[in-house]
Protein backbone atom coordinates (compact mmCIF):
# COMPACT_ATOMS: atom_id res chain seq x y z
CA UNK A 1 0.00 0.00 0.00
CA UNK A 2 2.85 2.39 0.78
CA UNK A 3 4.10 2.42 -2.80
CA UNK A 4 0.61 3.21 -4.09
CA UNK A 5 0.35 6.12 -1.64
CA UNK A 6 3.76 7.49 -2.64
CA UNK A 7 2.78 7.26 -6.32
CA UNK A 8 -0.62 8.90 -5.87
CA UNK A 9 0.94 11.75 -3.88
CA UNK A 10 2.81 12.84 -7.00
CA UNK A 11 -0.36 14.30 -8.51
CA UNK A 12 -2.94 14.31 -5.67
CA UNK A 13 -3.51 15.31 -2.08
CA UNK A 14 -3.76 11.95 -0.31
CA UNK A 15 -5.45 11.42 3.06
CA UNK A 16 -4.88 8.06 4.77
CA UNK A 17 -7.26 6.31 7.14
CA UNK A 18 -6.19 2.89 8.37
CA UNK A 19 -6.62 0.34 11.12
CA UNK A 20 -3.84 -0.46 13.57
CA UNK A 21 -3.74 -4.23 14.07
CA UNK A 22 -0.04 -5.03 14.58
CA UNK A 23 3.25 -3.71 15.94
CA UNK A 24 4.24 -2.75 12.40
CA UNK A 25 1.07 -0.64 12.05
CA UNK A 26 1.69 0.89 15.47
CA UNK A 27 5.25 1.89 14.61
CA UNK A 28 4.05 3.66 11.47
CA UNK A 29 1.29 5.41 13.44
CA UNK A 30 3.83 6.72 15.95
CA UNK A 31 5.97 8.04 13.11
CA UNK A 32 3.03 9.96 11.58
CA UNK A 33 1.08 10.84 14.74
CA UNK A 34 1.32 14.59 14.05
CA UNK A 35 0.55 14.29 10.33
CA UNK A 36 -2.76 15.96 9.44
CA UNK A 37 -3.14 13.67 6.42
CA UNK A 38 -2.88 10.45 8.46
CA UNK A 39 -5.60 9.02 10.75
CA UNK A 40 -5.79 5.67 12.52
CA UNK A 41 -8.27 3.50 14.39
CA UNK A 42 -7.06 0.84 16.83
CA UNK A 43 -8.64 -2.60 16.83
CA UNK A 44 -7.55 -5.73 18.68
CA UNK A 45 -8.71 -9.33 19.01
CA UNK A 46 -11.38 -8.38 21.57
CA UNK A 47 -12.94 -5.59 19.50
CA UNK A 48 -12.84 -7.88 16.47
CA UNK A 49 -14.67 -10.58 18.44
CA UNK A 50 -17.34 -8.12 19.59
CA UNK A 51 -17.90 -6.92 16.04
CA UNK A 52 -18.26 -10.52 14.84
CA UNK A 53 -20.79 -11.32 17.60
CA UNK A 54 -22.91 -8.23 16.97
CA UNK A 55 -22.86 -8.45 13.15
CA UNK A 56 -23.89 -12.03 12.29
CA UNK A 57 -25.25 -10.91 8.91
CA UNK A 58 -21.72 -10.12 7.76
CA UNK A 59 -18.98 -12.69 7.11
CA UNK A 60 -16.77 -12.88 10.19
CA UNK A 61 -13.74 -11.81 8.16
CA UNK A 62 -15.49 -8.54 7.19
CA UNK A 63 -17.35 -7.98 10.48
CA UNK A 64 -14.04 -8.00 12.37
CA UNK A 65 -13.18 -4.74 10.57
CA UNK A 66 -16.47 -2.98 11.19
CA UNK A 67 -16.07 0.18 13.22
CA UNK A 68 -18.32 3.16 13.97
CA UNK A 69 -15.21 5.25 14.66
CA UNK A 70 -13.75 4.28 11.31
CA UNK A 71 -17.00 5.23 9.54
CA UNK A 72 -17.07 8.56 11.41
CA UNK A 73 -13.51 9.35 10.33
CA UNK A 74 -14.34 8.51 6.71
CA UNK A 75 -17.31 10.88 6.65
CA UNK A 76 -15.41 13.66 8.42
CA UNK A 77 -12.35 13.30 6.21
CA UNK A 78 -14.33 13.37 2.96
CA UNK A 79 -16.49 16.33 3.99
CA UNK A 80 -13.76 18.43 5.57
CA UNK A 81 -11.24 18.01 2.75
CA UNK A 82 -13.57 17.92 -0.29
CA UNK A 83 -12.29 14.50 -1.26
CA UNK A 84 -13.27 13.43 -4.76
CA UNK A 85 -12.17 9.79 -4.78
CA UNK A 86 -11.81 6.91 -2.32
CA UNK A 87 -9.08 4.32 -2.89
CA UNK A 88 -10.03 1.36 -0.68
CA UNK A 89 -7.50 -1.39 0.05
CA UNK A 90 -8.89 -4.88 0.77
CA UNK A 91 -12.40 -6.17 0.16
CA UNK A 92 -13.44 -5.69 3.81
CA UNK A 93 -13.41 -1.92 3.23
CA UNK A 94 -16.36 -2.39 0.89
CA UNK A 95 -18.74 -2.47 3.88
CA UNK A 96 -18.37 1.32 4.12
CA UNK A 97 -19.28 1.98 0.48
CA UNK A 98 -23.05 2.13 1.07
CA UNK A 99 -22.68 4.91 3.64
CA UNK A 100 -20.23 6.81 1.44
CA UNK A 101 -22.51 6.55 -1.60
CA UNK A 102 -25.52 7.69 0.42
CA UNK A 103 -23.81 10.79 1.80
CA UNK A 104 -21.59 11.58 -1.19
CA UNK A 105 -23.36 10.20 -4.30
CA UNK A 106 -20.94 11.74 -6.81
CA UNK A 107 -17.72 10.49 -5.20
CA UNK A 108 -15.54 8.00 -7.09
CA UNK A 109 -14.76 4.70 -5.36
CA UNK A 110 -12.07 2.24 -6.41
CA UNK A 111 -11.62 -1.08 -4.59
CA UNK A 112 -8.34 -2.99 -4.50
CA UNK A 113 -8.98 -6.73 -4.12
CA UNK A 114 -5.68 -8.12 -2.81
CA UNK A 115 -7.13 -11.55 -3.42
CA UNK A 116 -10.58 -12.87 -4.27
CA UNK A 117 -11.88 -13.56 -0.77
CA UNK A 118 -14.45 -16.14 -1.86
CA UNK A 119 -11.75 -18.25 -3.50
CA UNK A 120 -9.67 -18.30 -0.33
CA UNK A 121 -12.66 -19.40 1.77
CA UNK A 122 -13.73 -22.01 -0.74
CA UNK A 123 -10.28 -23.56 -0.44
CA UNK A 124 -10.55 -23.59 3.35
CA UNK A 125 -14.00 -25.17 3.07
CA UNK A 126 -12.75 -27.84 0.69
CA UNK A 127 -9.85 -28.75 2.97
CA UNK A 128 -11.97 -28.87 6.15
CA UNK A 129 -14.06 -31.68 7.64
CA UNK A 130 -16.95 -32.09 10.06
CA UNK A 131 -18.43 -29.03 11.76
CA UNK A 132 -15.56 -26.82 10.52
CA UNK A 133 -16.59 -27.60 6.96
CA UNK A 134 -20.16 -26.48 7.71
CA UNK A 135 -18.79 -23.27 9.24
CA UNK A 136 -16.80 -22.44 6.11
CA UNK A 137 -19.77 -23.35 3.91
CA UNK A 138 -21.87 -20.81 5.84
CA UNK A 139 -19.12 -18.18 5.62
CA UNK A 140 -18.72 -18.78 1.86
CA UNK A 141 -22.38 -17.95 1.29
CA UNK A 142 -22.09 -14.73 3.30
CA UNK A 143 -18.81 -13.74 1.63
CA UNK A 144 -20.05 -14.28 -1.90
CA UNK A 145 -23.06 -12.06 -1.24
CA UNK A 146 -21.07 -9.33 0.54
CA UNK A 147 -18.10 -9.32 -1.83
CA UNK A 148 -20.43 -9.10 -4.83
CA UNK A 149 -22.16 -6.10 -3.27
CA UNK A 150 -18.89 -4.34 -2.48
CA UNK A 151 -17.45 -4.88 -5.97
CA UNK A 152 -20.63 -3.64 -7.65
CA UNK A 153 -20.73 -0.48 -5.54
CA UNK A 154 -17.20 0.41 -6.66
CA UNK A 155 -16.58 2.32 -9.90
CA UNK A 156 -13.51 0.19 -10.59
CA UNK A 157 -12.15 -3.01 -9.05
CA UNK A 158 -8.37 -3.38 -9.03
CA UNK A 159 -6.64 -6.77 -8.80
CA UNK A 160 -3.03 -7.96 -8.87
CA UNK A 161 -3.10 -10.50 -11.70
CA UNK A 162 -5.06 -11.56 -14.77
CA UNK A 163 -6.37 -14.70 -13.09
CA UNK A 164 -8.05 -12.68 -10.32
CA UNK A 165 -9.48 -10.35 -12.96
CA UNK A 166 -11.13 -13.33 -14.65
CA UNK A 167 -12.44 -14.59 -11.30
CA UNK A 168 -13.99 -11.23 -10.38
CA UNK A 169 -15.63 -10.98 -13.79
CA UNK A 170 -16.86 -14.58 -13.55
CA UNK A 171 -18.19 -14.46 -9.98
CA UNK A 172 -19.61 -10.95 -9.87
CA UNK A 173 -20.10 -9.84 -13.51
CA UNK A 174 -17.96 -6.72 -13.00
CA UNK A 175 -16.97 -4.95 -16.22
CA UNK A 176 -14.34 -2.44 -15.11
CA UNK A 177 -11.55 -4.54 -13.58
CA UNK A 178 -7.95 -3.28 -13.83
CA UNK A 179 -4.72 -5.14 -13.14
CA UNK A 180 -2.11 -3.46 -10.95
CA UNK A 181 1.35 -4.93 -10.58
CA UNK A 182 1.84 -5.37 -6.83
CA UNK A 183 4.88 -3.70 -5.34
CA UNK A 184 7.03 -6.44 -3.89
CA UNK A 185 8.80 -4.14 -1.48
CA UNK A 186 12.47 -4.37 -2.36
CA UNK A 187 14.95 -2.12 -0.60
CA UNK A 188 16.57 -0.46 -3.63
CA UNK A 189 20.00 -0.51 -1.99
CA UNK A 190 20.10 -4.30 -2.02
CA UNK A 191 17.83 -5.09 -4.97
CA UNK A 192 20.59 -6.49 -7.15
CA UNK A 193 22.78 -7.91 -4.43
CA UNK A 194 23.58 -11.57 -5.02
CA UNK A 195 22.71 -13.95 -2.22
CA UNK A 196 25.60 -16.19 -3.26
CA UNK A 197 28.16 -14.09 -1.42
CA UNK A 198 26.79 -15.94 1.61
CA UNK A 199 27.74 -19.57 1.95
CA UNK A 200 25.51 -22.00 3.76
CA UNK A 201 22.50 -24.27 3.53
CA UNK A 202 19.78 -21.86 4.63
CA UNK A 203 16.09 -21.83 3.68
CA UNK A 204 13.31 -19.48 4.75
CA UNK A 205 9.56 -19.01 4.93
CA UNK A 206 8.03 -15.59 5.50
CA UNK A 207 4.51 -14.34 6.12
CA UNK A 208 2.05 -12.88 8.60
CA UNK A 209 1.90 -15.80 11.03
CA UNK A 210 -1.52 -14.96 12.45
CA UNK A 211 -2.98 -16.07 9.11
CA UNK A 212 -3.99 -19.73 9.01
CA UNK A 213 -2.52 -20.39 5.56
CA UNK A 214 0.87 -19.05 6.65
CA UNK A 215 1.37 -20.73 10.00
CA UNK A 216 0.13 -24.06 8.64
CA UNK A 217 2.55 -23.82 5.70
CA UNK A 218 5.39 -22.80 8.03
CA UNK A 219 4.67 -25.76 10.30
CA UNK A 220 4.63 -28.03 7.26
CA UNK A 221 8.03 -26.71 6.18
CA UNK A 222 9.43 -27.42 9.62
CA UNK A 223 8.30 -31.04 9.35
CA UNK A 224 9.80 -31.34 5.85
CA UNK A 225 13.04 -29.78 7.07
CA UNK A 226 13.45 -32.54 9.67
CA UNK A 227 13.77 -35.00 6.79
CA UNK A 228 16.15 -32.71 4.88
CA UNK A 229 18.33 -32.30 7.97
CA UNK A 230 19.20 -36.00 7.85
CA UNK A 231 20.79 -35.53 4.42
CA UNK A 232 22.05 -31.95 4.86
CA UNK A 233 23.37 -31.71 8.44
CA UNK A 234 24.25 -27.99 8.25
CA UNK A 235 20.70 -26.96 7.23
CA UNK A 236 19.29 -23.81 8.86
CA UNK A 237 15.59 -22.88 8.65
CA UNK A 238 14.25 -19.35 9.22
CA UNK A 239 10.51 -18.85 9.84
CA UNK A 240 10.06 -15.08 9.55
CA UNK A 241 6.88 -13.19 10.38
CA UNK A 242 4.77 -11.42 12.96
CA UNK A 243 2.71 -13.21 15.65
CA UNK A 244 3.90 -16.83 15.34
CA UNK A 245 1.59 -19.20 17.27
CA UNK A 246 2.87 -21.44 20.04
CA UNK A 247 2.91 -24.51 17.78
CA UNK A 248 5.68 -22.83 15.76
CA UNK A 249 7.59 -21.44 18.73
CA UNK A 250 7.63 -24.92 20.26
CA UNK A 251 9.59 -26.22 17.24
CA UNK A 252 12.58 -23.90 17.76
CA UNK A 253 15.95 -25.58 18.16
CA UNK A 254 19.56 -25.17 17.03
CA UNK A 255 18.59 -25.09 13.33
CA UNK A 256 14.92 -23.96 13.30
CA UNK A 257 14.60 -20.24 14.01
CA UNK A 258 11.16 -18.64 14.53
CA UNK A 259 11.90 -14.92 14.48
CA UNK A 260 8.57 -13.23 15.11
CA UNK A 261 8.40 -9.61 13.93
CA UNK A 262 11.55 -8.33 12.22
CA UNK A 263 12.18 -4.82 10.97
CA UNK A 264 14.16 -5.83 7.87
CA UNK A 265 12.71 -8.92 6.19
CA UNK A 266 15.11 -8.63 3.24
CA UNK A 267 18.12 -9.33 5.44
CA UNK A 268 16.67 -12.74 6.32
CA UNK A 269 15.74 -13.57 2.73
CA UNK A 270 19.25 -12.69 1.56
CA UNK A 271 20.73 -14.87 4.28
CA UNK A 272 19.11 -17.87 2.60
CA UNK A 273 19.83 -19.85 -0.53
CA UNK A 274 16.16 -20.81 -1.04
CA UNK A 275 12.71 -19.51 -0.12
CA UNK A 276 10.23 -22.35 0.39
CA UNK A 277 6.46 -21.88 0.62
CA UNK A 278 4.49 -25.16 1.00
CA UNK A 279 1.11 -23.41 0.98
CA UNK A 280 -2.13 -25.38 0.91
CA UNK A 281 -4.52 -22.46 1.51
CA UNK A 282 -4.89 -18.84 0.46
CA UNK A 283 -5.68 -17.05 -2.77
CA UNK A 284 -4.29 -14.37 -5.03
CA UNK A 285 -0.75 -13.33 -5.75
CA UNK A 286 1.82 -13.92 -2.99
CA UNK A 287 4.04 -10.89 -2.41
CA UNK A 288 6.48 -13.00 -0.39
CA UNK A 289 7.08 -15.12 -3.49
CA UNK A 290 7.63 -12.06 -5.71
CA UNK A 291 9.87 -10.45 -3.11
CA UNK A 292 12.08 -13.52 -2.89
CA UNK A 293 12.35 -13.84 -6.68
CA UNK A 294 13.24 -10.16 -7.08
CA UNK A 295 16.01 -10.53 -4.50
CA UNK A 296 17.45 -13.41 -6.47
CA UNK A 297 16.47 -16.13 -4.02
CA UNK A 298 15.02 -19.12 -5.92
CA UNK A 299 11.54 -20.14 -4.82
CA UNK A 300 10.09 -23.59 -4.29
CA UNK A 301 6.31 -23.63 -3.93
CA UNK A 302 3.12 -25.26 -5.23
CA UNK A 303 0.31 -24.12 -7.48
CA UNK A 304 -1.20 -21.91 -4.78
CA UNK A 305 2.10 -20.13 -4.07
CA UNK A 306 2.83 -19.70 -7.79
CA UNK A 307 -0.68 -18.42 -8.56
CA UNK A 308 -0.65 -15.33 -10.74
CA UNK A 309 3.16 -15.31 -10.91
CA UNK A 310 4.50 -18.41 -12.68
CA UNK A 311 1.99 -21.25 -12.63
CA UNK A 312 3.83 -23.14 -15.37
CA UNK A 313 7.03 -23.36 -13.34
CA UNK A 314 9.32 -21.59 -15.80
CA UNK A 315 11.19 -19.87 -12.95
CA UNK A 316 9.56 -21.16 -9.78
CA UNK A 317 10.39 -24.74 -8.82
CA UNK A 318 7.00 -26.41 -8.39
CA UNK A 319 6.31 -29.02 -5.71
CA UNK A 320 3.15 -30.34 -4.06
CA UNK A 321 3.87 -33.35 -1.85
CA UNK A 322 6.26 -33.28 1.10
CA UNK A 323 8.57 -35.64 -0.77
CA UNK A 324 8.66 -33.30 -3.80
CA UNK A 325 9.56 -30.38 -1.54
CA UNK A 326 12.28 -32.38 0.17
CA UNK A 327 13.87 -33.52 -3.07
CA UNK A 328 13.69 -30.04 -4.64
CA UNK A 329 15.34 -28.39 -1.62
CA UNK A 330 18.08 -31.00 -1.40
CA UNK A 331 18.83 -30.82 -5.13
CA UNK A 332 19.17 -27.04 -5.21
CA UNK A 333 21.11 -26.74 -1.97
CA UNK A 334 23.61 -29.26 -3.32
CA UNK A 335 23.94 -27.72 -6.80
CA UNK A 336 25.47 -24.24 -6.59
CA UNK A 337 25.61 -23.68 -10.35
CA UNK A 338 21.98 -24.58 -10.95
CA UNK A 339 20.87 -22.46 -8.02
CA UNK A 340 22.88 -19.43 -9.11
CA UNK A 341 21.54 -19.65 -12.67
CA UNK A 342 18.02 -19.80 -11.25
CA UNK A 343 18.78 -16.81 -9.04
CA UNK A 344 19.68 -14.59 -11.99
CA UNK A 345 16.63 -15.72 -13.96
CA UNK A 346 14.38 -15.08 -10.94
CA UNK A 347 15.49 -11.45 -10.61
CA UNK A 348 15.05 -10.73 -14.30
CA UNK A 349 11.63 -12.42 -14.37
CA UNK A 350 10.29 -10.46 -11.37
CA UNK A 351 11.55 -7.10 -12.61
CA UNK A 352 10.43 -7.59 -16.23
CA UNK A 353 6.97 -8.96 -15.45
CA UNK A 354 6.08 -7.14 -12.24
CA UNK A 355 7.77 -3.75 -12.56
CA UNK A 356 6.08 -0.74 -10.98
CA UNK A 357 5.96 1.26 -14.24
CA UNK A 358 2.79 -0.52 -15.36
CA UNK A 359 1.14 0.26 -12.04
CA UNK A 360 1.95 3.97 -12.35
CA UNK A 361 0.12 4.05 -15.71
CA UNK A 362 -2.90 2.22 -14.24
CA UNK A 363 -3.13 4.54 -11.22
CA UNK A 364 -2.68 7.64 -13.40
CA UNK A 365 -5.60 6.55 -15.58
CA UNK A 366 -7.84 6.26 -12.50
CA UNK A 367 -6.83 9.44 -10.67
Amino acid sequence: MGKEVDTLKKWNRVFILTFITSKFDHDIAVKYKNDYFYKTVNINKWTKLLHVLFLPILPNFFAARSSIRFAFHIITMIKKNNIEAVHAEYSSMGQYFGLIRWLFPSIKINLVEHDVTIQSYERMRDSAAGIIKFYYEWQCKLIKKAEASYCRKADTVIVFNEKDKSLIQKYYKIKDVRVLNPYYGIDEKIEFQSNYTNKGKNICFLGQMSRKENYEAAYRLIQISKLIKKNIPDLQVYIVGNNPPQCLKAEENEYIHVTGYVEKVDSYILKCQLAVFPLLLGAGIKLKVLRSLALGVPVITGKIGAEGIDEEGKIIVLAESNTEYQLAVEELLNDDKKRQALSEKSKVYAINNFGWEKSIKTLRSLY
